[in-house]
């Protein structure tokens, strides 16, 4: 059980969580889970409705959520380089689900794809980028996330199709040279286009 949250319908949310994880494998993100998974969590009707209005949905959300501190935890506090920072990231996310891998793969098919798709994976590289200290407020705060979240949707894929966690690494490492070449490349240009003339200036359109 985390120890961030103290609220009754949190504490209830995290016992969901827990529960659902053991038996989604076999019978997925479902209602009818979400309703056994309350009786095995030991929650009545009504402490289930608080933690997770929306049912499995809210549940695996949370599921996701979780995964997405384990990625930031594995990156805060480190003095490597960003690279490293990254691998570590996504490396802490992946770990975070490996106990649940066969529910990992449930969720990736459920309706509610909140874990793998675009809403879970960005949640889990906000977390990592916010953990390396970003400080960006304009496009860039949206570039870094959403190249990373190509990073997290590939390597999760590579990760769902195999047990082999060196050919996982390997395909890690490839994803995030990509991401550094971009990011250098998004540096040159920035630096290159600092030394423009304004092109105000030379329509003669700015006002003095």
């Amino acid at each position: 059980m985390n120890d961030h949250k103290d609220a009754p319908s949190d504490l209830f949310l995290d016992r969901l969580v827990d529960a659902m994880l053991a038996l989604a494998p076999e019978s997925g993100w479902t209602r009818a889970t979400f309703d056994k998974a309350a009786e095995k969590a030991g929650l009545t009707a009504g402490q289930a409705l608080l933690a997770a209005p929306n049912g499995a949905a809210d549940v695996l959300e949370a599921f996701g959520k979780r995964a997405a501190r384990a990625a930031g935890d594995a990156v805060s506090g480190s003095t490597a380089k960003v690279r490293e920072k990254v691998r570590a990231g996504v490396k802490g996310w992946l770990a975070a689900l490996s106990d649940h891998k066969a529910a990992v793969k449930r969720a990736a098919v459920a309706p509610a794809n909140l874990l793998t798709g675009p809403k879970g994976l960005w949640a889990a590289a906000d977390a990592i980028w916010s953990a390396l200290g970003d400080k960006s407020t304009d496009y860039n705060w949206y570039t870094k996330r959403m190249t990373l979240v190509a990073v997290l949707g590939s390597t999760l894929t590579a990760w769902m199709g195999t047990d082999d966690e060196a050919q996982v690494d390997a395909f890690l490492d490839r994803r995030i040279e990509n991401v550094m070449q971009f990011e250098k490349l998004k540096a040159q240009a920035k630096s290159a286009f600092a030394n423009f003339p304004d092109p105000l200036d030379i329509l003669g359109q700015r006002k003095v």
